[in-house]
């Protein structure tokens, strides 16, 4: 289905590459619109025959996705906010379609994937990243006081390890690409002008049922063994956030989501949030017409 949001190239490989391209925008926003978009692609791929892969990117350049609207988040008028509730659902469902879709996935990143954008690629079988000292991989929502809405505290540590997600959790602070390789986060970094082909000559070639079944089962005994953190008593997004992965970690993914949500709906529209999106707005530099 043709979308002014996304972009969709079939390839004679039966390789599909969507393209979110958000217009009159420079980065891609997870709007209910977007999510409404992508979920219309996702149906129209999910019967389309000769289908091999899947290659998810931008068009912007040198910019993946950017996360939720902030400008949203800042005026919700408080906790617990039905609207909020229904857009984190809408997007945990496109994702669990994304996750679940018969071919094999592959984020193809080309700029900075922060928060809900880094949640998106989390939900693909592979994620690839190209070179360049812009990309970056993070979620920064402690420091809006929020927690990643659409999966990132239980889908990061069944990929990368509950220490080091909890390390990118709880900090705000981004990786470099290399540092995301390093993690387990990526499957390789390669040069701009090859991040497309080689994603799609990675989907083409594998499998994805052996890949998906371990992401949606609780952590094995042996990866949550050792893993003991103190559980801070504030700020509070940084508590919702550890409890979330602590207590995500003994559960199926569709019950750790159900966790992350209730944490999510509990902080968006607190003082606390509204208070640092606000600082965050007021320090951002303005852009010169």
């Amino acid at each position: 289905m043709a979308s002014p949001l996304i972009a969709i190239e079939n390839r004679p490989d039966g390789v599909a590459v969507i393209r979110l391209d958000q217009p009159e925008s420079r980065v891609n926003v997870l709007t209910s619109a977007m999510w409404s978009a992508l979920e219309d692609v996702l149906v129209t791929l999910s019967g389309q025959m000769g289908l091999r892969g899947l290659v998810l990117t931008s068009g912007k350049p040198n910019s993946f996705i950017a996360g939720a609207d902030l400008k949203f988040l800042a005026n919700v008028p408080a906790p617990n906010d039905p609207v909020v509730r229904d857009l984190i659902e809408q997007g945990l469902k496109v994702l669990d379609m994304l996750e679940s879709i018969p071919v094999p996935t592959c984020a193809a990143v080309n700029g900075p994937a922060l928060g809900g954008g880094l949640e998106v690629a989390l939900a693909c079988d592979y994620r690839l990243a190209n070179a360049d000292a812009g990309v970056k991989f993070g979620l920064p929502e402690v420091k809006l006081g929020l927690i990643p809405g659409w999966g990132g505290t239980q889908r990061l540590p069944r990929i990368v390890g509950l220490e080091r997600a909890c390390g990118l959790l709880l900090s705000g602070e981004p990786w470099t690409a290399e540092e995301a390789f390093q993690a387990g986060l990526l499957r390789q970094v390669v040069s701009p002008d090859t991040l497309i082909e080689t994603a799609a000559i990675l989907v083409k070639s594998t499998t994805p049922a052996p890949i998906r079944s371990w992401k949606r089962l609780p952590m094995s005994e042996a990866d949550r063994r050792g893993f003991r953190p103190a559980v801070p008593s504030e700020p509070d997004a940084v508590r919702e956030a550890m409890l979330c992965v602590i207590r995500g970690a003994e559960q199926p993914l569709e019950q750790a989501l159900t966790i992350e949500t209730e944490a999510f709906l509990r902080l968006a529209g607190s003082e606390d949030s509204r208070q640092r999106i606000a600082s965050f707005f007021a320090q951002k530099p303005k852009r010169s017409s």
